[in-house]
């Protein structure tokens, strides 16, 4: 049966990620350990701008434009509570402003925050506000608007819009306030070491600094900001036809430059972008070759026709992680409930075959990292990688925990759906549970629905004794997302009711100090491997299509947006 779902896979087009590139394309060694964020300890000293010796040379700007598709805008709404699908990010990293920016080796260095802090009881981090930022408008960027924009997403009241990690840290909220003149405070009942990250552009999400309004949250006013809307971003919105195409032109007084005492210019080097929807990939390589796109989300299967026009491609690093996850495990009427049958699940399924002939080979899609944890994360260790494919002992697994060759088991129920970031989701989902079926002897069923519903009956613990197939975001610190899943008991998606695992997830997200908590991180995620509440399977590496006109484009790591676009110059 696995020949024979292969040999009709095999037919499919390669379509593989439609979202935003990463960096250079990537090889198979381990990525350095990421560099930490420059303030993290109560024993640090607040992080100032870098500063150059010698100014760089002023870039000669083109006046042309550049030109992308897209396969998602997600809501194409402008505040990350109401748009916060990964289509979010194509059109939010171009407009939007953050406080902590990032650099090709995914560090957190200053932004709109030339400096953040962390008090020595861990509760509450600092940031101070620089001046001379502006809106897209002319206006300037002040302290106050820093204070509103953080209110707006991580506020007590956040947590009835909020999703996901950022929910989380709106349950923990105390008080948003300003502390001094240029100055915001965050404090928190518990520890919150990852805020930091979370308002960065190193992070997932696209926490974004926006002008100050008369209230927090409010309908109408976040409605009418759609209309409008202003950021301190490289470049500014100057149309928006929805479900067609943004218009952006070149912002010349964005504030990361040397003027400002940065070490390098991130202004764009053209003066306008349109940003298209296409979700097909086909319109999008048809337009490439045509000259009517300069950059798009490919896959390696146009690789030949990009290449045939003049075109190539550029692949990212650690775009996307595959995530498989046992629901409900923690009951004992599931034979997952056991940890030997949640092992033989991970042994039973051929990583490598997956990567090979369902992704086209370690260049798209590598096995290494376990769940949101790959090599650019805090916290990697090699030792994490997926267990290899061992037949045998997946066998042994089952039999030893009183389900030999399947018997007594029941059905297992493996729930996914297509996606939009990763599109052969189903198919790998389909792929691992024929192995399922092969190697272990069970009835293996894929049940495809749309995320939000399958979302819903998750968080109602309707999957208990379930698996989701799915993707996840890759990020530089997977401390929140941690907390949340593993040590969270009124989490209605947590992975566990162990008590002590609670406690010891608590302690390791709150260590305050960040090469101490990376080494427990480690140790903890070794520990939580094994566990085998999450599968490892491996991430994705995503690939761009780029036009003859584009000459040089070096995208961020971690980065399923169109990231580093000053690297970009043009014929």
């Amino acid at each position: 049966m696995i020949a024979k779902l292969l040999t009709m896979l095999l037919g499919l087009t390669l379509i593989l990620i439609v979202a935003c590139g990463s960096a250079a394309e990537p090889t198979a060694a381990p990525a350095a350990e990421p560099t930490a964020a420059p303030v993290v300890s109560a024993t640090s000293q607040p992080t100032d701008t870098p500063q150059m010796a010698d100014p760089p040379a002023e870039v000669e700007v083109n006046p042309g434009k550049l030109t992308m598709m897209v396969g998602d805008l997600a809501t194409e709404r402008f505040a990350y509570a109401f748009a916060n699908a990964p289509g979010g990010s194509n059109y939010m990293r171009i407009m939007g402003g953050y406080l902590i920016s990032t650099n090709e080796r995914t560090e957190m260095v200053p932004g709109i925050a030339s400096q953040w802090d962390l008090s020595p009881d861990g509760l509450t981090w600092t940031f101070t506000i620089r001046e001379g930022v502006k809106f897209h408008d002319g206006t300037d960027v002040t302290t106050e608007d820093a204070l509103w924009s953080l209110q707006h997403t991580f506020g007590p009241q956040a947590f009835e819009y909020a999703t996901g990690s950022q929910a989380r840290i709106s349950r923990l909220m105390d008080e948003i306030e300003l502390s001094g003149p240029d100055e915001v405070s965050v404090t928190t009942k518990e520890p919150a070491v990852e805020l930091a990250s979370e308002v960065s552009e190193a992070a997932p999400r696209w926490h974004h600094v926006m002008p100050k309004r008369a209230t927090v949250h409010d309908t109408e006013e976040e409605e009418a900001y759609d209309r409008n809307p202003i950021g301190a971003g490289f470049m500014r919105l100057v149309k928006h036809v929805p479900a067609s195409v943004m218009q952006f032109e070149r912002f010349d007084d964005f504030y990361y430059q040397p003027n400002n005492g940065f070490p390098e210019d991130k202004r764009v080097n053209f003066q306008s972008l349109d940003l298209f929807l296409a979700p097909e990939e086909a319109t999008r390589v048809a337009a490439l070759r045509a000259g009517e796109a300069d950059i798009v989300p490919a896959s390696l299967a146009a690789k030949e026709q990009v290449e045939a026009g003049g075109g190539r491609l550029v692949f990212g690093k650690e775009g996307l992680v595959v995530a498989l996850a046992l629901r409900g495990c923690w009951e004992p009427q599931y034979p997952c409930h056991d940890k030997r049958v949640r092992q033989a699940l991970h042994y039973a399924i051929d990583k490598e075959l997956i990567r090979d002939r369902l992704y086209g080979g370690p260049t798209v899609f590598e096995v290494k990292g376990w769940w949101v944890v790959t090599p650019s994360t805090m916290g990697y260790t090699p030792e994490l990688d997926p267990w290899p494919f061992d037949p045998d002992k997946a066998r042994q697994l089952l039999a030893d925990a009183g389900y030999p060759g399947g018997q007594g088991f029941g059905k297992l129920i493996v729930n996914t759906w297509p996606s939009t970031s990763m599109p052969l989701q189903v198919e790998a989902a389909q792929l691992g549970a024929e192995f399922w079926k092969r190697e272990l002897g069970l009835d293996a069923e894929v049940r495809v629905g749309d995320s939000t519903g399958i979302k819903e009956r998750d968080v109602a613990g309707e999957l208990h004794g379930q698996i989701i197939w799915r993707e996840q975001d890759a990020r530089i610190e997977a401390t929140n997302f941690t907390g949340s899943a593993y040590g969270d008991p009124k989490n209605p998606t947590r992975m566990h009711e162990d008590p002590e695992l609670f406690r010891l997830v608590q302690e390791t997200i709150q260590i305050l100090d960040a090469d101490q908590r990376a080494e427990a991180s480690k140790a903890l995620f070794l520990h939580l491997r094994d566990e085998s509440h999450n599968l490892g399977i491996g991430y994705a590496n995503i690939p761009w299509a780029v036009g003859p006109r584009v000459l040089t484009w070096d995208p961020y790591p971690l980065a399923l947006w169109p990231s580093a676009l000053h690297t970009i110059t043009l014929k």
